[in-house]
């Protein structure tokens, strides 16, 4: 008789079911299982990844849980149905992870973490594979994977398609916009070209935080939206570089920092302070900020928000990390196309001149944080 090969993405569904279960409120899992239309036995078995989710049931699962989207929910109960037809050995579990991740590439970061983990939870029990399995980080993959929402570009749109958005992280997807440039170019100039693209890829920019704010300054009027992921909340309330005008520029809509660590002082919130120090600066300089000063209150509590990500150190710890070096703050600013530009840097208030360093990130690694960002807002409530 054949033997049986653990199916790891069925116990990996059913560890991030618990999970969304757990933050419902502690709904008990009868109470869900009634709401699919499965026995209250039969849905621990799923939960326990030793029965499988039908995809007959995914309606009733994104109404369910609401923050799990259909598409890929769709995606990953096929893929588990497909590896759970392997019965003979560990190698055809990752030759059809492979053709799985082959076929649909949007899967292929979730499935080489299943690929990491066949061999290492072949030999252990059930509770030391959903421990393996968190550890791994193959659950809280699949939960971003199964709560991101699917692109739905028009042909126009992807043509146009250049860099990540908040709304639809892609990665690795520069599709044709880069062809049809280089369409336009001579033969000759077309090996020199592409040599350019591929060293800039090894290429780190370093900003500091005077060309950030010089940067930030020429591209005011095209800025929808700040979000700032910050370790002390001290750090935004030195205003002496950024003057914050842009909030009053017709297409920005709205700041939104989330700080991990309790302020020094608590005698005044965060958002007061930085409120007292920017009309400060404005009232100084009067003349220049004069149409600043008109509707300054209306506009700071319409436009800016700053939250305390308690409860959230893990996860903005992971935001915060860069290539496994811990920085201390995030900015992305988000454009009024849509598109997504971020900095990352290792700022303190009491840092000297020497000490900073400070980059933009990557398309790929733009992507990953933006799916770890509108993770964390999603988490806290919040809401651009």
């Amino acid at each position: 008789m054949a033997r049986k090969i653990r199916n790891l993405m069925a116990q990996a569904l059913g560890l991030v079911l618990q999970g969304f279960r757990d933050k419902m409120g502690g709904i008990s899992s009868s109470d869900i299982a009634s709401q699919l239309g499965l026995a209250a036995s039969h849905y621990r078995m799923i939960e326990a990844g030793s029965a499988i989710l039908q995809p007959s049931r995914a309606i009733r699962v994104v109404q369910t849980f609401d923050t799990i989207e259909f598409i890929p929910l769709c995606q990953v109960l096929v893929s588990i149905q497909i590896l759970d037809t392997v019965k003979e050995s560990n190698q055809d579990t990752l030759t059809t992870a492979a053709i799985l991740a082959e076929a649909n590439p949007t899967m292929a970061g979730l499935l080489s973490k299943l690929a990491q983990l066949v061999d290492i939870v072949e030999e252990n029990n059930a509770g030391e594979a959903a421990r393996l399995i968190v550890s791994s980080g193959l659950k809280d993959e699949l939960g971003s994977f199964l709560t991101t929402e699917p692109v739905t570009f028009t042909a126009e749109q992807i043509d146009n398609f250049m860099s990540p958005t908040y709304e639809h992280p892609l990665s690795g997807r520069l599709y044709s916009k880069i062809g049809n440039i280089l369409q336009g170019v001579a033969p000759f100039y077309l090996d020199t070209v592409l040599q350019l693209i591929d060293n800039l890829r090894n290429v780190t920019p370093r900003v500091t935080a005077e060309e950030l704010a010089r940067w930030e300054s020429l591209h005011n009027t095209r800025i929808s939206h700040l979000i700032g992921i910050v370790r002390k909340p001290e750090i935004i309330l030195d205003i002496g570089t950024f003057d914050y005008s842009y909030l009053w520029e017709e297409n920005f809509q709205k700041i939104l920092i989330i700080y991990r660590d309790e302020p020094i002082d608590p005698t005044a919130t965060i958002y007061r302070r930085i409120c007292d120090n920017l009309r400060r600066k404005f009232q100084s300089a009067r003349i220049k900020y004069e149409r600043q000063l008109k509707n300054f209150d209306n506009v700071l509590n319409e436009k800016l928000q700053i939250e305390h990500g308690r409860g959230k150190m893990g996860d903005i710890d992971e935001i915060l990390l860069y290539r496994q070096v811990p920085m201390n703050n995030l900015w992305a600013y988000i454009m009024a196309n849509g598109y997504v530009v971020p900095f990352i840097d290792n700022a303190t208030v009491d840092s000297s001149a020497k000490d900073l360093y400070g980059t933009s990130l990557g398309y790929d690694e733009t992507s990953e944080k933006l799916i770890k960002i509108r993770k964390l807002c999603s988490d806290l409530g919040l809401k651009l």
